[in-house]
């Protein structure tokens, strides 16, 4: 059973074109439990009146329990249960998901984690699509992960008993350009403090609001969080619209192209190329790229190498895209981190490119 959080008074300070539309539509917004009531006659050859004066058996199903509601997040929150893991080498993701199962009671060591989670190349790192797969296999519990993360989510997410992962800076890209995983355990808004348990830098590790968002930004504000299938209802009425994949597309696009232009930093303008590309605004994503990269080095942004390369090629710029490619790549890429061409990506720009053609073929 998930354990929830403590709310404290005060908190001391201590880390292609693959499917049709009509399948990712039902992938983006899956129905809630049906219900039904089941009636049976059993005297069905009688009369109308004798089969009406029968007893008819009833099978119901009993209405699914309603979701917990959703607290409001207190000014102080923190788990009081997670244990801490020390990483062992380039294994920050297994680390922090085991020190999130710990939340669940469950014991795992990190090496266990490893290779399900990674793959056996050392130097490569873990993407959050195998989570999913490995914790329902092994403990019957699920993940969900996005992009466009909020402060006040992952507030909301800890007040209400889940511990999300995040993947930032593992310390400020002026000292190094280290990405990393690491796993939220509390916050305190007095202080403007989260409190991580990160598996390089330590235990109840302060990082301020501020920085948190900021070291971020490169990473499109992605989060993971690891659930109990019971509690999915309160954690879609957390999450909210961007529980649906292609609504909160949009709304990371929608964001992060109005910062790109109201900061105008090389992080922002990164952030936007993803958001496009995700979006399938392809072309808008090689100029946003291609601004970030002017303004600032691009050096352990490990999206880019998958998302800029394949922006171009949907472009039909193979040759660049090759380059681009060569260019990015490093001796610890691989399937984990570069990705295959986004399929969704793809087919909102099919359905965007060809919405004329459907009004053409409407009758007037």
């Amino acid at each position: 059973m998930r354990r929830r959080p403590a709310v404290l008074v005060a908190l001391g300070v201590g880390c292609v074109l693959a499917a049709t539309g009509a399948a990712f539509a039902a992938a983006s917004s899956a129905p809630g439990p049906a219900q039904s009531l089941a009636v049976r006659a059993d005297n069905v050859g009688g009369s109308v009146s004798a089969q009406l004066a029968l007893p008819l058996a009833v099978e119901a199903v009993a209405p699914a329990a309603p979701a917990p509601e959703m607290k409001a997040a207190p000014a102080t929150a923190l788990f009081d249960d997670m244990k801490h893991v020390w990483q062992s080498l380039n294994n920050c993701g297994p680390a922090s998901v085991v020190m999130a199962l710990s939340t669940f009671g469950i014991d795992v060591s990190q090496e266990a984690a490893r290779v399900p989670l990674r793959g056996a190349n050392v130097l490569s790192g873990m993407g959050p699509q195998r989570v999913d797969g490995w914790v329902n296999a092994n403990f019957g519990l699920r993940s969900v992960w996005r992009n466009n993360g909020t402060n006040d989510l992952i507030r909301r997410l800890v007040a209400n008993g889940f511990a999300p992962m995040v993947t930032q800076w593992m310390q400020d890209p002026k000292v190094s350009r280290i990405a990393h995983w690491r796993v939220v355990r509390g916050y305190d808004d007095a202080a403007s403090t989260f409190y991580v348990n990160d598996p390089m830098l330590g235990n109840m590790v302060p990082l301020s609001y501020q920085w948190f968002q900021n070291n971020w930004q490169s990473f499109s504000y992605r989060y993971l969080v690891i659930y109990d299938p019971k509690d999915e209802g309160l954690l879609k009425a957390i999450i909210g619209d961007d529980w649906n994949d292609s609504k909160m597309r949009k709304n990371f696009y929608e964001r992060t192209k109005a910062d790109a232009f109201s900061q105008d930093t090389s992080a922002a303008w990164l952030a936007y190329g993803e958001a496009a590309y995700g979006f399938g605004l392809f072309r808008e994503a090689v100029s946003a790229f291609e601004r970030g990269m002017a303004l600032g080095s691009v050096q352990g942004v490990f999206t880019l190498r998958s998302s800029y390369p394949q922006a171009l090629r949907a472009l039909g710029r193979q040759t660049e895209a090759d380059a681009m490619q060569h260019s990015l790549s490093t001796s610890a890429s691989s399937s984990t981190v570069a990705s295959p061409p986004d399929s969704f990506a793809l087919y909102l720009a099919f359905t965007r490119e060809h919405e004329g053609d459907r009004q053409t073929l409407s009758p007037e």
